[in-house]
């Protein structure tokens, strides 16, 4: 079987994919448990999308504007995704 050789890149862009769903659950546990304000919560998770891209760009040694760009499509749209569909089950459970 081959080995799987990826680019820093695309090891970036599956990182932030997973990072996106442990933010989703943090922005759930914030705002259900915690009542945070919606708004608040959403720049949490932007927040989290910079130190995450800072800490990949010094891990992977990549230029920071680059490793800010790689994945944002993918990391916000599976966060707020995941957000919202975590979010609907929970309040329609009760």
């Amino acid at each position: 079987m081959e080995k799987w050789n990826m680019t820093p890149a695309e090891k970036i862009w599956w990182l932030k994919i997973a990072a996106a769903w442990g933010t989703a659950c943090l922005t759930l546990v914030l705002q259900l448990y915690l009542k945070t304000d919606g708004t608040t919560v959403f720049m949490f998770g932007a927040i989290v999308y910079v130190v995450i891209s800072e800490i990949m760009a010094r891990v992977f040694k990549i230029d920071n504007a680059r490793a800010l760009k790689i994945g944002v499509g993918a990391f916000f749209f599976s966060w707020v995704m995941v957000w919202v569909l975590l979010n609907t089950v929970i309040l329609s459970m009760g």
